[in-house]
């Protein structure tokens, strides 16, 4: 019976072996049939930096450029007048005016303000153009309001830091 069972397997394996063959192995012509697959990429947004411009305001909603961080400069708006979207920006400003309201009207013109926006990395200023940004925050460097700790004592009177020379005997 050992002889009829190996006898039976080499049958079996003789009739597998022309299907093998056939079925290939993704190469050749066999690989034709198969339909390939092809994938859409999606475009992805451009990568969105901070500009930080830094310069002097007029009235609606304009900075002319004099320095800002390293976009700024690549870009090319150094110089140039930089028109703003001021409607959701962050205000930081004294209240000038006395209305008890801080807004864009305690922003005066000639100003020295410093603007901080979002805008896809790489933009650059267009010939004869004024670009206009998004602000995401305005500050009034120029404001009323004197920047706590001052270097200025208060009094000429010698305080608890003032260090006192000792009496000579």
């Amino acid at each position: 019976m050992t002889l009829r069972t190996a006898a039976a397997a080499l049958a079996a394996s003789a009739l597998l072996l022309p299907s093998a063959a056939l079925a290939g192995n993704g190469h050749g012509k066999s690989a034709e049939k198969h339909v390939k697959k092809t994938h859409v990429k999606k475009e992805k947004a451009p990568k969105t930096v901070q500009f930080v411009f830094k310069g002097t305001f007029t009235a609606p909603g304009t900075v002319t450029v004099t320095s800002g961080n390293a976009h700024v400069r690549k870009g090319g708006f150094v110089g140039q007048a930089v028109t703003l979207d001021l409607s959701s920006a962050k205000l930081v400003v004294a209240d000038v005016n006395g209305d008890g309201v801080k807004d864009i009207a305690d922003v005066a013109d000639g100003d020295v303000v410093k603007v901080h926006a979002r805008a896809a990395k790489g933009t650059k200023v267009a010939d004869g153009e004024s670009a206009t940004f998004a602000a995401r925050k305005l500050i009034d460097r120029t404001a009323g309001e004197e920047p706590e700790g001052s270097d200025e004592p208060e009094s000429d009177e010698p305080g608890d830091d003032a260090v006192v020379a000792p009496d000579a005997p």
